[in-house]
């Protein structure tokens, strides 16, 4: 079966970040660095527009809203991350990068990285709960 069957049921990168920003900023915008919420919106990403980038004016850093989050960096789409997160109780990884028609040890490390943070996160804590 293909990835595109399985579509069906992998989230878009736009409701994923909406999911994201409801829990990260729910109380505020607050600087990743240093913890300010002394904080500006600064525009969108090139690549992908739909994520917020951020200005703390204490520090001067700019960030988005996956900065400091393991959804930060990855080569995988937004949606795939969430399918992983959402499958990983109740499939192997060997299933779902089938489904996903990704590479073993991608999903292999990502869901290693889910387990381990599962508890530190507050986002990925809030998503396991959902």
């Amino acid at each position: 079966m293909s990835a595109k069957i399985y579509g069906l049921f992998i989230p878009g990168d736009k409701e994923c970040i909406e999911v994201i920003r409801q829990i990260r900023w729910s109380r505020g915008y607050v600087c990743p660095y240093c913890n300010s919420r002394d904080v500006i919106l600064k525009g969108k990403e090139r690549n992908k527009p739909y994520i917020q980038r951020y200005r703390c004016n204490s520090c001067r850093r700019h960030f988005n809203d996956l900065t400091g989050t393991i959804f930060a960096k990855k080569q995988m789409s937004l949606g795939e991350m969430f399918y992983i997160i959402k499958n990983l109780k109740n499939s192997s990884i060997k299933q779902i990068s089938e489904e996903l028609e990704r590479d073993y040890r991608t999903v292999y490390y990502f869901a290693e990285e889910v387990m381990e943070l599962s508890e530190k996160d507050n986002i990925l804590k809030k998503l396991l709960e959902m």
